[in-house]
């Protein structure tokens, strides 16, 4: 029990409230207390306290971009992955719960949980994983799946950097399909993802001063053997054999960085994660994921634009 836990199970003389209510409580149960909890502690707000609430809330703060020139960007980006035979979708704001913490390692705290068994999205790729598990067991088929969107993300960390927000635009893809051995899914599938990333970037951003980064989550000589063959027709890249990889991405991981005022920005990331085979589940099926922070992009060309 976390310290917030344990104080008002102290405070309300129940020690063991949140186990019970969670033990002992139907999912839909547990929902109706919450909604008539709620209900009840919004008759108390009065207007006054509603706005000094919204002035305060780093979460209902508006983007500080120029609102056109932004989703002029957002459509160029659907518009080169629709060239590239991707599916274009506009997402629903909310998820089901645990749509990040049961599948992507993710803590449930740095997500924001609704009501009605739902999160407001903090990734839209998880959403992709669940929307290619569902289509992949319904089709009859082995056909490969491709989704699109744009989506304005929301994180509850909290955030040491002033210049990152709560809530942020990103560019979204992903592919799933199944394993056709000899890595020829992964290479095919992990190029098409980089060629997306550099033809977006290089459209804002001068090509010499963008640079990959590709890190080896599997000690494979054989994919990395092949990988180096099918990178030949990409420049600025370095490969690490990464010794102590994480439980995010699987086999392999891109990254796309911009030399910017002296810095090295991440514009950009992707790679294979196990998140469609946990759903199906199927070991041979395979997902990659990637994303583009539009928002950063824009922020970064457009600085004057900002409100």
């Amino acid at each position: 029990m976390d310290n917030i836990s344990k104080l008002i199970a102290e405070k309300t003389g129940y020690p063991n409230l949140l186990d019970d209510l969670n033990n002992k409580l139907s999912g839909s149960e547990l929902n109706s207390l919450l909604l008539e909890l709620f209900r009840k502690r919004v008759k108390k707000i009065s207007p006054a306290g509603l706005l000094s609430d919204f002035e305060k809330n780093r979460f209902s703060a508006p983007s500080t971009v120029e609102t056109i020139s932004f989703k002029q960007f957002e459509i160029r980006c659907l518009e080169l992955a629709a060239e590239k035979d991707f599916s274009i979708v506009t997402l629903s704001p909310l998820t089901s719960l645990g749509a990040c913490s049961v599948i992507g390692y993710v803590d449930q705290n740095n997500v924001v949980s609704a009501l009605r068994g739902t999160e407001i999205i903090s990734d839209a790729t998880n959403v992709f994983a669940l929307m290619i598990a569902k289509e992949f067991k319904k089709r009859k088929t082995n056909e490969v799946i491709k989704y699109a969107t744009t989506h304005r993300h929301v994180r509850s960390q909290a955030l040491s950097n002033p210049a990152f927000t709560p809530h942020f635009g990103v560019f979204c893809v992903a592919t799933g399909g199944l394993d056709k051995g000899n890595f020829s899914f992964e290479l095919q599938h992990l190029l098409d993802h980089m060629q997306i990333h550099l033809l977006l970037l290089s459209n804002e951003f001068d090509k010499e001063k963008l640079f990959i980064k590709i890190f080896l989550k599997d000690n494979n000589e054989i994919f990395y053997q092949k990988l180096q063959e099918a990178l030949n027709n990409f420049t600025n890249i370095k490969i690490e054999k990464e010794s102590n990889a994480g439980n995010y991405y699987t086999l392999v991981q891109f990254k796309f960085f911009l030399n910017h005022e002296g810095k090295e920005i991440n514009l950009s990331d992707g790679g294979f994660v196990d998140w469609t085979q946990k759903l199906i589940p199927n070991k041979k099926h395979r997902l990659i994921i990637s994303g583009i922070g539009t928002e950063l992009i824009h922020k970064i060309k457009h600085p004057q634009k900002q409100k």
